[in-house]
């Protein structure tokens, strides 16, 4: 899995940050440049297991109006195909997509990246506006 996910980076010509490989866990680190601002999206699944995970910090913590933002987020989720956005448990917001490793191919693997960077994007500053100020702009 690891040598397929590293060709797939290949062909699409996005070089790793790193890869990290902890007693066959494999994280692999990419750095994406959005239109707002640079996003680290990690890659991580391990030769046996059947998902592979892409995930991007959306956002460090929500500084207020954390129910509307809540709200937002599960709007969001309603209307996005791959990627779901959710609360880590130190109160950071997530972007997630997953899909399953053992069938994964190279069109997949694009549409995963591709649709995590561009959900980031399109949806980050009306939600980090709603949590500064209450007002998505």
């Amino acid at each position: 899995m690891l040598t397929k996910v590293l060709g797939y980076l290949d062909s699409f010509e996005w070089a790793p940050e790193s890869v990290e490989d902890k007693d066959g866990q494999f994280t692999i680190t990419l750095i994406a440049q959005l239109d707002i601002r640079e996003m680290r999206i990690t890659i991580k699944f391990s030769e046996d297991s059947h998902w592979i995970y892409f995930s991007a910090l959306f956002l460090p913590s929500i500084s207020t109006n954390e129910s509307n933002v809540c709200k937002k987020l599960l709007e969001i989720n309603y209307s996005t195909t791959l990627t779901k956005f959710g609360l880590a448990p130190n109160g950071s917001v997530y972007a997630l997509t997953e899909l399953p490793s053992k069938t994964l191919d190279y069109d997949e693997f694009l549409s995963a990246l591709r649709r995590l960077t561009n959900d980031v994007n399109k949806f980050f500053m009306p939600v980090a506006n709603l949590s500064k100020n209450g007002e998505e702009e």
